[in-house]
């Protein structure tokens, strides 16, 4: 509850904001704030994206309409 990320992600997405750009920027935002590890998906009422990672071995997928897709941060 230090930073409540989740709350800071769907405030930026509700003003307008991409999702592939605020799970980056709070990644970022973790980070200088808590020198904290982890991820986020985000999706708006569009139905766009954004997955961002900071931390070893975070697997994450999606699929969408275009394709899926999947990794594993090393």
């Amino acid at each position: 509850m230090k930073l409540v990320l989740a709350k800071w992600a769907a405030d930026r997405i509700r003003s307008g904001g991409a999702p592939d750009a605020v799970a980056q920027e709070g990644m970022v935002y973790l980070k200088q704030r808590l020198e904290g590890h982890g991820g986020i998906i985000l999706l708006d009422q569009r139905g766009r994206f954004g997955i961002a990672h900071n931390t070893p071995r975070m697997a994450w997928a999606y699929k969408s309409t275009e394709g899926e897709k999947a990794g594993v941060k090393v």
